[in-house]
């Protein structure tokens, strides 16, 4: 750590440090590096459900491609999104294994999520909590990802608002083929990761796998991952293919919880929660039947199914702890169809509808009591959507899109203790239009302009949640339950105004401006101690993207900025920056290729003006973090390395005000992120 910079200092010196990099060496022969900001026209998007490329789309998007993730520094799948303007990254363990990505100021604290994620196009959003488990998936096992920012709930549904990300695992290639990387670091980290395709006439199968080792920088953060992923496809007929996808996932993680002022800053190794642990057995799979009935008429149909058993031990107030099993499964089918009529009035139309039938059982012990159960519930979600979308390209250049999209939810509680009274059926609906124009630029980018409606359901933790929290201690008030199932979805307005274009030579600009207003949003109420919904909130904001991909040059670079103004409108806070919301984000990447087929890439990110409570009284500090990577390839052998917080920053990506149990006054809380770690390893590829 470098006492005597402060943040802003800090960034301005790493900055000149890129620049001052040597420009005397040419690339090798062959050598390709990111393309981090430049989008060729035949890039093509899966998350869109459409398949469009990327220039077709009336929508904010970037796509982390594989270049960018291989000479990337970030250990976990959460932490490529840095690149991406506006991702706000969050580290909730110290070690990057607990990771949380937010955008736009849809802000859930690591609590829920405003974004859904999908690898490859399967939601592994969680059932109870609409929480993403980041370590489902290793990054060695990534190609790449694809991120559509703002309202996306035309297309998805729930849990949109802030977009959606697609990761795409690795797939067979044409013949026989394998690879395999392992790597060590700081912290006790080791890591491992490997693959192989088969492909023939016909069919394609791929196998991947992955497994994680980390002590923690923190005491009481280890976290021991493995993953296992199958891809297969079978052609049928020349039109017609089955497609399978399976997940396996095991984890443990020791969880270390938030620390008090000063100690996140004098001590911020200690545990926090020492207790806390969480033990998750994932499997996800998924059958697709894919064609083409006739010309330019394709079909999708989907089944899928989701299992999740969870043993845990939670901290509850004030201080005690509750160990919690449960057990979720969700089903899922889907049917679409895609049409591509060759009308320029009418030039394509999707639609489709899908449904999901999901289970939750719960239940709590109390450890000091001799693990007596003291809750307990059995939750149901079912949903159904229908939707639709519309293209028309009324002139060449032009694209026009309308749709919209239905959705119901109905959810219900049964307590098994006779406890707590059945909930009944509690019904949500939610309608979702959307209109954009989008223009092709003659040379290459393109211009969009659309609106967007979306909605977040409540959780069913927050509907249903069964934890007794106990205020006061033994032999005061009886337990209460923060849940509420009263809650309504949060629904919002969305307006996005963007272009993506060269600027000179191969330099790419990637710039948008949004508007989103919302209703009804889910916030926590510390004086009755519950969730409940809340004032109107306003989301406004900038994100720009500059970079070029080096073409000629031994260098490539980008940097980005994003803007985020979130505001409570109306009531006591009214105006102020919605908590654990960033205002400003900087990012930058340079990346050096040698003439012996390696490379040096250096990030800096700069966060600002984040706060913690509705009041504005407790503001995390500004932070500046450096990163460097090196990868040296030998042949087909990769050796890669990485100092990660290249300063020893101390910092902290998240905080919260809760009630101090012994005042019953404010308690700030803070997750100090790690410390200076590296990671070297490598990687082969047949």
């Amino acid at each position: 750590m470098i006492p005597f910079l402060d943040c802003r200092t800090r960034f301005a010196a790493v900055a000149a440090l890129l620049m001052a990099v040597p420009r005397g060496a040419s690339a090798a022969p062959g050598d390709t590096l990111s393309r981090t900001v430049a989008y060729p026209d035949t890039v093509v998007v899966e998350a869109s459900r459409l398949r469009s490329r990327l220039a077709d789309l009336a929508t904010t998007a970037t796509i982390v491609s594989p270049e960018q993730i291989r000479l990337g520094t970030a250990p976990g799948t959460h932490g490529v999104l840095a690149v991406v303007p506006g991702a706000h990254l969050i580290d909730l363990s110290g070690s990057e294994t607990h990771g949380v990505v937010e955008a736009r100021g849809f802000a859930s604290q690591g609590q829920s999520s405003h974004m859904l994620v999908l690898i490859d196009e399967m939601p592994i959003n969680d059932l109870e909590t609409d929480r993403v488990d980041w370590n489902l998936i290793g990054q060695g096992q990534v190609d790449r990802v694809e991120f559509l920012r703002g309202a996306s709930a035309f297309l998805w549904g729930n849990a949109t608002m802030a977009g959606v990300v697609n990761i795409r695992t690795r797939k067979p290639g044409e013949g026989p083929s394998g690879w395999v990387q392992g790597a060590a670091g700081g912290f006790g980290r080791t890591e491992l990761a490997g693959g192989a395709n088969w492909s023939d006439e016909g069919f394609d199968l791929g196998v991947t796998s992955s497994g994680q080792s980390l002590d923690g920088w923190r005491d009481h953060s280890a976290t021991d991952v493995g993953t296992g992923t199958a891809n297969l496809r079978v052609a049928l007929s020349p039109r017609w293919d089955l497609r399978a996808r399976v997940l396996g996932n095991g984890s443990e993680q020791d969880v270390p919880g938030p620390l008090p002022d000063p100690v996140w800053r004098d001590d911020p190794e200690q545990a926090g929660t020492p207790l806390d642990r969480r033990e998750l057995f994932a499997t996800q799979g998924v059958f697709e039947l894919r064609g083409r009935t006739a010309a330019g008429f394709d079909l999708v149909a989907m089944v899928a199914g989701d299992r999740r058993d969870l043993e845990a031990t939670e901290t509850i107030i004030p201080g005690g702890t509750l160990d919690r099993s449960s057990e979720s499964v969700n089903g899922r089918a889907e049917l679409r169809a895609h049409w591509r009529t060759g009308s320029p009035w009418l030039s394509q139309m999707m639609i489709g509808a899908d449904g999901q039938q999901g289970t939750l059982e719960s239940r709590y012990h109390d450890p000091s009591a001799g693990g007596a159960e003291v809750g307990a519930g059995d939750v149901t979600r079912s949903t159904g959507a229908l939707f639709a979308l519309l293209i028309a390209e009324p002139a060449q250049r032009l694209g026009l899109t309308a749709g919209a999209r239905i959705d119901w939810l109905r959810s219900s509680l049964e307590d098994p203790t006779g406890v707590t009274p059945p909930s009944g059926d509690d019904d949500l609906r939610a309608v979702s239009p959307t209109v954009g124009v989008n223009y092709r630029l003659a040379n290459a980018g393109n211009l969009y302009l659309s609106y967007a409606h979306a909605f977040k359901a409540p959780a069913l933790d927050q509907l249903y949640d069964q934890r007794p929290f106990d205020l006061d201690g033994p032999g005061g008030a009886p337990p209460i339950r923060i849940s509420n199932n009263a809650l309504q979805p949060q629904r919002g307005h969305h307006v996005d105004l963007g272009a993506r274009t060269p600027v000179a030579g191969d330099v790419f600009a990637d710039v948008a401006v949004y508007w989103a207003e919302s209703t009804d949003e889910i916030g926590f109420d510390l004086v009755n101690f519950r969730h409940i919904n809340i004032d109107e909130s306003r989301h406004v904001g900038l994100e720009a993207g500059l970079g070029s991909a080096g073409a000629g040059t031994p260098f490539a670079w980008n940097a980005s900025y994003a803007l985020t103004r979130a505001t409570f409108e109306g009531g006591d806070h009214d105006g102020n920056q919605i908590n654990t919301v960033p205002e400003h984000q900087l990012y930058g990447r340079l990346s050096w290729r040698h003439r012996w087929s390696g490379a040096l890439t250096a990030e800096v990110t700069y966060v600002a003006n984040q706060w913690i409570d509705e009041d504005e009284t407790y503001r995390l500090p500004d932070y500046t973090v450096a990163d460097l990577g090196l990868t040296q390839a030998l042949g087909p052998l990769e050796l890669f390395g990485s100092v990660r917080n290249l300063f020893d920053e101390r910092y902290a990506t998240l905080g919260y005000v809760t009630v101090d149990p012994t005042t019953f006054g404010d308690l700030p809380l803070y997750f100090p992120a790690a410390g200076r770690t590296f990671r070297i390893g490598m990687r082969w590829r047949s």
